[in-house]
């Protein structure tokens, strides 16, 4: 039986059902944390299509996404939760926005990937002030995936790292989109900063870390 935190991510999109859906929504009722983990879940992944325009995908792609997502889920809203999370929403399709647009496809093919596998777990990544800017989904096998709320400001980028207790962190790569896969084996934390083009040897702007165990 799932932890019930380990249910959130389902419940958000809409996917949850039968007897997990009751039992979660049971529990909701009477603990203020788990309403206050859902409303932070909520705000990432409804929030990280604002900054994107819309583009329509041709329709293989979404023959593509079809066959990724887990069998035993209805893919209308199941596609309809991706839509939200990276923004896929209807517009042109111009060759001017194809670069963009493989980008985007990329970033959909990954997250639905992951979220189609039903031992992946999470965890909201939160800045200083306690405010979540994204979600780190990940398998006990040591792969992790960064999904961030917007993707850098222009002339910036995301560096990701890795850190063990009592030891400097150690640069995991750099990202100018919003999702990034990499592995948080042996490290205690994993972290997120700005950085200029090209990353930095260490965090100059860090933004956010969370534990791994």
């Amino acid at each position: 039986m799932k932890d019930l935190r380990e249910l959130l991510p389902d419940y958000a999109l809409g996917l949850l059902e039968g007897e997990e859906k009751d039992r979660l929504e049971q529990a909701l009722q009477s603990s203020p944390e788990l309403r206050r983990e859902l409303t932070e879940l909520r705000e990432v992944l409804h929030r990280l299509p604002e900054s994107l325009p819309p583009v329509a995908p041709p329709p293989r792609v979404w023959e593509q996404i079809r066959r990724r997502t887990f069998p035993k889920r209805n893919f209308l809203p199941w596609a309809a939760a991706l839509l939200v999370l990276l923004g896929l929403g209807v517009g042109g399709w111009g060759v001017s926005l194809h670069r963009q647009y493989q980008a985007l496809a990329q970033e959909q093919a990954k997250l639905a990937r992951w979220l189609a596998d039903p031992e992946v777990k999470w965890q909201l990544i939160k800045n200083s002030q306690g405010q979540p800017f994204g979600t780190m989904l990940w398998r006990e096998e040591g792969p992790c995936l960064m999904v961030l709320r917007e993707p850098p400001p222009p002339g910036r980028v995301y560096q990701a790292w890795g850190r063990k207790n009592g030891e400097k962190p150690v640069s995991l790569g750099v990202f100018s989109g919003r999702v990034f896969e990499t592995d948080y084996e042996g490290f205690d934390f994993m972290g997120v900063s700005l950085e200029p083009p090209g990353g930095s040897p260490q965090p100059t702007e860090p933004l956010g870390r969370v534990p791994t165990s």
